[in-house]
């Protein structure tokens, strides 16, 4: 059985991107699907990111060590509602569908994984910047983003908290 080659070594060593804000590793990455570790430092805003058509992508996520505050919301949605809940280690993997956008909110030190069912495409991802929403709303200020973030196009009027779904 040994000589069949039925485990194969799918990568050699993760992709990695590296910055002031932590540290993104891609662990394995088709067409079909990604599976990614991030680690980002408390005050760290991640996201929003949606993936459209044709390359859209059901995620999973999870905390493995620290806390966030997660964000989700429908691009689509006129009246801009930007849902929120608190997410830690003990909550395991949440689902994020498709058509929202999800970003997250380091509020310490934080360990991330996702796995992604459809594949990543740099030309078909929209970025939503709600900054403003969080000042106003959560007193979140000097958020640490990327450029890419940062240019993001303003979103959000209201936020909501979550209501957990188990």
């Amino acid at each position: 059985m040994a000589g069949l080659g039925l485990f194969k070594r799918l990568l050699d060593a993760p992709l990695v991107f590296e910055d002031q804000r932590g540290r993104m590793e891609v662990l394995y990455e088709s067409d079909g699907m990604v599976l990614k570790r991030s680690t980002s430092k408390k005050h760290v805003m991640r996201g929003l990111h949606h993936q459209i058509p044709p390359a859209q992508q059901n995620k999973i996520i999870r905390v493995l060590s620290g806390s966030i505050i997660d964000f989700v919301a429908d691009p689509d949605d006129v009246d801009e509602v930007v849902w929120w809940s608190e997410i830690n280690p003990v909550d395991q993997w949440v689902q994020i569908d498709s058509r929202l956008a999800h970003g997250f909110y380091a509020a310490e030190d934080v360990i991330f994984e996702y796995f992604c069912e459809g594949g990543y495409s740099e030309k078909h991802e929209k970025t939503f910047l709600i900054t403003d929403l969080l000042e106003r709303e959560l007193g979140l200020k000097n958020l640490l983003l990327s450029d890419k973030d940062s240019s993001g196009r303003m979103f959000g009027k209201v936020l909501k908290k979550s209501e957990r779904c188990d």
